[in-house]
């Protein structure tokens, strides 16, 4: 049975000094496992002043961002335009993903799915309904239905180009527009993480204008799935919590 460790205060100085002038003498932390004053959980305890270190799971903020190309004056028809960054960090460096990342103290969800997309192209989105929960170990994503405005027309053709894209070669190696059919074609390992086709596809099957998306009043949830750590046995690695979707 984990042993109960009592919360206590203690005082520290950043000079390490071990007393005089009124100083407390520094204190180095050592922790164990142990189950805080009204808690359920074992956590890291600190035996000297009872500082309990949390481990929660982090919020990561992201976007499906879309560049509609209404279709020019020769006849080429509407299209849409999918924005893929290829990742600079590990893990999969190298791998085209969804603009995403941690969300900063201070924002809103949209906010930092705002913000990402910037960092990571130099493309800027305006997000929408919330497109995607994802609860994955260590993290919960929220990813948004995003659009991309701006673009240039060529007055002789009349055909349209998205906006321009940057990277730094930090977090994004190359960031890049693609149709559902080009992301749809390529093989799993050329994407990031199984959850840019889960959202892609749930984007194209609800908000794609071009498969037939039209706005009629229906309630559209977001997807919801999850992969429980450590995996549970008989389930497959990701479920679905619940079909939400009417």
């Amino acid at each position: 049975e984990p042993r109960r460790v009592p919360t206590r205060a203690a005082s520290f100085r950043a000079d390490g000094a071990d007393g005089g002038g009124g100083g407390a003498p520094r204190v180095e932390p050592s922790f164990q496992r142990a189950v805080p004053p009204g808690d359920a959980r074992e956590r890291d305890v600190c035996t000297t002043c009872g500082f309990v270190d949390y481990r929660n799971p982090k919020v990561v903020v992201g976007s499906v961002a879309v560049w509609v190309d209404p279709g020019s004056l020769n006849g080429s028809p509407p299209t849409e335009k999918i924005l893929l960054c290829k990742r600079g960090i590990e893990p999969r460096i190298g791998k085209w993903g969804l603009p995403q990342g941690f969300m900063e103290l201070g924002e809103t969800s949209r906010e930092g799915a705002a913000r990402e997309a910037f960092e990571e192209s130099g493309a800027s989105i305006v997000p929408g309904v919330l497109l995607s929960v994802y609860n994955l170990p260590g993290q919960v994503q929220l990813l948004y239905a995003a659009t991309i405005a701006g673009g240039t027309v060529d007055d002789a053709t009349g055909e349209h180009a998205p906006p321009a894209l940057t990277t730094d070669g930090t977090e994004s190696l190359e960031a890049g527009y693609f149709t559902y059919d080009e992301i749809a074609g390529m093989d799993d390992d050329e994407l990031a993480f199984p959850t840019v086709r889960w959202a892609i596809d749930y984007w194209r099957a609800n908000y794609s204008r071009v498969a037939g998306f039209t706005r009629t009043g229906r309630v559209v949830q977001p997807q919801q799935r999850v992969k429980r750590w450590p995996p549970v046995e008989g389930e497959p690695g990701f479920v679905d919590e619940v079909d939400y979707t009417y």
